[in-house]
């Protein structure tokens, strides 16, 4: 719990008190630790449960380790522990193991990479990888790219006002003041509405 909401002091004395500690335990650590941006924290931890060979990590654990690599930068890591997520313990990727490499590549400025990773995805791509694809072209400043990304989330017709936002602020920063308009008349038009405090991509990933 303490993990959850960001107290990572409190939950750590307790993880440490405990004396029998299961992959529930471990993984509610790690996730914690890596969702609230202490990424290397997360790795450490995840590197410490593998010394344990009877405790096996789950779909839910690799979350937490690809979401930490994607926190510090970690990409040849993170794309080790992809891997060996299938081939070492048999665990196939989810929408959100995909979003989370999504997100580590797209940060990293490895376009051509999450665009290939995306068309391999044998499931169809949801908002929160597109989100994800298109956070990355806000660091990098990629805007060619965001043209192609942008006709794939308007076919989605998203909800939240979070990706519309994104998008109008990329055009209005290299100057594309047609787009943002198009972009504000796209969202009067399916009536969505700019929320505040939207949540962030790391964490629609793991809501979607």
């Amino acid at each position: 719990m303490y993990a959850k909401i960001g107290d990572g002091t409190s939950s750590q004395q307790i993880f440490c008190k405990m004396e029998k500690k299961d992959v529930m335990a471990w993984t509610s650590m790690i996730v914690g630790l890596a969702m609230h941006g202490h990424g290397e924290e997360a790795l450490s931890t995840f590197k410490r449960m593998q010394e344990d060979a009877t405790l096996i990590p789950d779909e839910i654990t690799y979350i937490g380790v690809l979401c930490a690599c994607s926190h510090v930068g970690l990409v040849e890591e993170g794309q080790r522990h992809f891997t060996s997520m299938a081939d070492v313990y048999n665990i196939q990727p989810t929408m959100e193991h995909y979003g989370c490499m999504v997100d580590l590549l797209s940060r990293a400025g490895h376009f051509e990479e999450a665009e290939r990773l995306v068309k391999k995805m044998p499931i169809g791509p949801n908002i929160a990888i597109w989100g994800a694809l298109l956070n990355g072209c806000d660091i990098h400043e990629n805007v060619n790219l965001v043209d192609q990304v942008r006709s794939r989330i308007t076919e989605l017709d998203p909800e939240g006002s979070g990706v519309y936002v994104l998008l109008s602020n990329i055009y209005a920063r290299a100057g594309k003041w047609q787009e943002v308009r198009l972009t504000r008349e796209l969202m009067a038009h399916r009536r969505v509405e700019k929320t505040l405090g939207h949540s962030t991509v790391e964490l629609k990933l793991l809501k979607s």
